[in-house]
């Protein structure tokens, strides 16, 4: 006798005497994965959150443009060097940030013969008139927006109460602009308090790590631009 008349593959259920070959569905689709780390995945997902890695390159020629107007900002001569170099190390964290998101982040004006008017702008900038916020944007929940405010006054201001570190004020910068755009993405406020989307930035947190979103933030702001340009082209 040989060793596969010796194995009895229909323990479970000897009545019916199925070879394994008939028992297993082979039709069952199997369970999906990244194909660089082989995590598990969804098939909605856009990017491997383990590896970063883009799982779905539908619309790869549609972005949408976010400009981060500075213009607004009067820096005295003496202090324009230091802040423009705080401003750029916070920016390269607001790219980190967004680098799994289909846009074009830019610090200066849209090209107009590429972009048009249809753009997101968030405008830095510094006043007189006491606030109680840092930054406030346009949001339709799942939507695309086209406007946001970053008080910076407001923010070197809890940067200083709190003495902040340079690379914490930088940090506190990227996250602010990072959560206004988001609501510009369609993001909703988050109710965990370490979450760039938290409902009221508190320094004391987001200065101590640069911004990022978690995939289903990621995947919810690439659907909303999707959105968008469905709507309309």
């Amino acid at each position: 006798m040989s060793l596969y008349d010796r194995l009895d593959l229909t323990k479970h259920n000897r009545k019916l005497k199925l070879p394994l070959s008939q028992r297993l569905n082979l039709t069952k689709p199997p369970k999906l994965r990244c194909q660089s780390c082989r995590s598990r995945i969804q098939p909605q997902w856009e990017f491997c959150p383990s590896c970063g890695r883009v799982l779905i390159d539908n619309d790869s020629d549609f972005r949408r443009c976010i400009w981060v107007d500075v213009s607004g900002m009067d820096v005295a001569p003496e202090n324009r060097e230091a802040i423009f170099s705080l401003l750029m190390d916070a920016f390269s964290k607001l790219y980190g940030a967004f680098r799994s998101i289909k846009i074009f982040l830019t610090s200066d004006p849209p090209d107009p013969k590429e972009w048009g008017e249809d753009f997101t702008r968030v405008c830095i900038f510094a006043d007189s008139q006491p606030v109680d916020y840092l930054g406030v944007a346009s949001f339709k929940s799942g939507m695309v927006t086209d406007r946001a405010i970053i008080r910076i006054d407001q923010v070197f201001y809890a940067s200083y109460n709190a003495s902040l570190s340079l690379n914490q004020l930088s940090n506190l910068i990227a996250n602010t602009i990072a959560h206004e755009i988001g609501h510009t993405l369609g993001l909703d406020h988050s109710a965990l308090p370490t979450d760039v989307m938290h409902n009221g930035l508190v320094h004391t947190v987001h200065s101590l790590m640069p911004p990022s979103f978690h995939a289903e933030q990621i995947n919810s702001m690439n659907n909303a631009i999707r959105r968008y340009k469905a709507l309309n082209n």
